[in-house]
Order: structure tokens, then sequence, then C-alpha cells
């Protein structure tokens, strides 16, 4: 049995998949499978995973017809073998090393799921930057139990799997699969993975590389299917409300819906934001009004301003909210740059008098004074 099954759904990626797939086959963690599920793909994707089946016996091409990748993933679990189950993008790539660091994290502290840092880059520029907030304000290096993230795990994480190792014996427990969707298809599978996890552990090493820009990805196509977001926030739901531990995770949950719901609204095309508002408007009422979801203000006024049924009216309203405390702030910093000024000014001030009187008590002034004072007579006698 392999230590790692590595799950990689494949859709028209020939153009990175070399790449992925050596990043892949050259780990440091030999005893791997690697499962690729091609998704009905119409360019060279399948002969060049076959071609690297027929040099790697560690490697399987699975073929289906188009259904996204949710189901390609479902469908590679299925047939995965290893003691865990890692995911990743056809065109993303990992370290040499990631497997490895995974699997002895996740049996060092006896989790359910490790994580690591992650880093994207532009597929056009090549400029690199840290994603942030994949892990947030989390500790690394130790077991970390569910309760002491389950009420901010939304905020913490983010909801794909290709930055995340799980331990496959819990997933069979948990019955959790991706859901057959476009778009957003892993954030009920990784959110509910994090919610129903007894231990996690983060790792601080940059280990995946997300690749950006890219023509070919559906994460640049979501206005074609910003419905999928709805049936992934719904379904996460009940799946929360059925137990104790899911239950604990509700106001970090409630909190997401907001922010996520904001940030759909401002940047989707209008027609698409409107649609998206009248889907979602029953759920954000249902949320509980209590003190315990400490929500910002941009997420308490998106919920004062529904009945206006209006998405781009509610943008408008959030980004009107934000320019005025920005302003507010750049007013703030000035008077107080202003007012850090003056002070300085009254500091100089009294040292220059301090010293001008020092010097004018000190008895080198008074006697150069005093010497100086006939030649100014004789002055003021040669001038007249």
């Amino acid at each position: 049995m392999p230590i790692v099954s590595v799950i990689i759904p494949s859709y028209n990626a020939a153009d990175y998949i070399t790449q992925t797939l050596e990043s892949v086959l050259a780990q440091t963690l030999t005893d791997i499978e690697v499962i690729v599920v091609d998704d009905g793909s119409t360019d060279n994707t399948r002969n060049i995973v076959a071609d690297f089946a027929n040099k790697d016996p560690r490697l399987m091409l699975v073929e289906q017809a188009n259904q996204f990748a949710g189901v390609a993933r479902n469908n590679g679990m299925s047939k995965a073998r290893g003691k865990y189950l890692y995911f990743l993008d056809a065109d993303d790539y990992i370290e040499t090393t990631t497997l490895e660091e995974l699997v002895n994290a996740i049996e060092q502290h006896g989790a359910d799921i490790a994580i690591a840092k992650s880093e994207s880059f532009d597929n056009t520029t090549g400029d690199t930057w840290t994603i942030d907030g994949a892990l947030n304000g989390v500790d690394f290096d130790r077991p970390i139990a569910h309760a002491e993230y389950c009420d901010r795990l939304f905020q913490s994480f983010i909801g794909w799997p290709w930055d995340k190792l799980f331990r496959k014996e819990f997933i069979d427990k948990t019955a959790l699969t991706f859901q057959p969707l476009r778009t957003t298809n892993d954030a009920l599978f990784v959110f509910c993975a994090l919610a129903l996890a007894d231990t996690i552990v983060c790792l601080d090493s940059v280990l995946f590389h997300h690749r950006t820009n890219n023509k070919n990805s559906l994460e640049g196509s979501r206005a074609k299917s910003w419905n999928n977001a709805l049936c992934a926030i719904r379904a996460i739901g009940d799946r929360l409300s059925e137990s104790t531990r899911g239950r604990a995770c509700l106001n970090s949950y409630h909190r997401w819906i907001l922010n996520y719901s904001l940030w759909t609204i401002e940047s989707l095309p209008s027609a698409e934001a409107d649609a998206y508002l009248t889907e979602i408007e029953p759920v954000i009422r249902a949320i509980p009004q209590n003190g315990e979801l400490e929500l910002d203000p941009y997420e308490s006024k998106l919920r004062d301003l529904l009945d206006l049924n209006r998405a781009k009216a509610i943008s408008c309203a959030i980004t009107a909210l934000k320019e005025r405390d920005r302003a507010l702030c750049d007013r703030e910093e000035f008077e107080h740059e202003l007012e850090a000024e003056r002070v300085q000014y009254d500091m100089w001030r009294d040292e220059t008098e301090q010293k001008l009187k020092s010097v004018y008590e000190s008895h080198s002034y008074k006697l150069g004074n005093a010497l100086l004072k006939p030649m100014s007579k004789i002055r003021d006698i040669a001038g007249r």
C-alpha cells in the first residue's frame, strides 16, 4: 500500500501538466501513487499523461467524460489505496520535499490534516507572492485541537485542497466527497473536513506553487457559474448543523458568508451580482443576530442594506463606507503629524530660548558686552 495517493484532475492542461507531474514524481517520498483523472480533455493532455504512465508505474491515467474537477477528484479518490490523500491541480507544482514534510508532520502530531504555506505565481509575468490568507493567525509545528480553531476556521483557512494532506481513514469515516459543480466544487470537502477533524497541524514552509492568470482555468470565469458558490454555501451549512463539532464552527461560517457575499457583489457583473444577492438574501437573513459574530462594519452594513435588494447599491454603500473611513484615517493621520510637528517646534523653540538665556547670563558674554560698549560709543561719535 502506498503512503500517499496523489489525485490530479486534468482538463486541457497540456501546456502545464508536464511540470506538474515532474514535480510529483521527483518527490523525496517515493512510496506514492499518482492518479490523474482526465476530465474529457480535447487537447494533448491525455497523451502526455499516458507517456508518463508508460515510464513510471506509480502513475495511473483514468479517463472520464467532462464532468468537472469535483467528479474527477471523487473518481480518483475511489481508486486511491494510500494512507493519505493529496489533491493537486493539473497546472500547479510542488516542492520536491512536499509530501515527505506533510507526512512527517501529520504522523508526528497524530493529526487528521496537515497544511502548509503556498505561493502564487503569475502565468504571464512570472511574479510570485505568498498566499497570506491561507494560514491566517495559526500556530506552526504543533498539534492544534479542534476547539482552538473552530471559532475562526473560515477566516484562518481557504477552501481549496492542494495545500493540505488528508488522512484517508478520517475522510472515509466522514464520507466527505467533492460536489459535482463547475466551480467551488472543493469548498464543502475542505471546510467540512476541517470542521470535523480532531487535530490539525500547520507547517511554516512554502511547499506549493499555484498558477494564476491561466486562460484555461475555470478560476477566471466565475461569472458563468456564480450560483455554484450558493450550492456550496448551503451544503456546508447543512453539514455543519448535523454535529456538535460542526455547530461549533457556525459563527465563523456565518462571518464567511457575509464576507464572501461582499466580495461577490463587488466583483461580479451587475446582473450576476443582483441574481446572487436575491438567492443569498434568505441565507443572510437567517443568520442569528448576536454579539458573538463580532462583525466588522461592512459585514454588518450588508444586512442593514438588504432591503434595497440591489447588489450594486450595497456595493456602492460599502465602498462609500470604506472611502469615508479611509478619509477619516487620512485626516486623523495628518492631524497627528501636524500636532507632532508643533510639539517638535515648541521643543526646539524652548531649547533655543534656554540656550540664548544661558549665553546672556554667562560670564564671557557679560565681559564681551562690557568691552564692546566703548567701541559702540566711538562709532556713534564718528557717525555724527
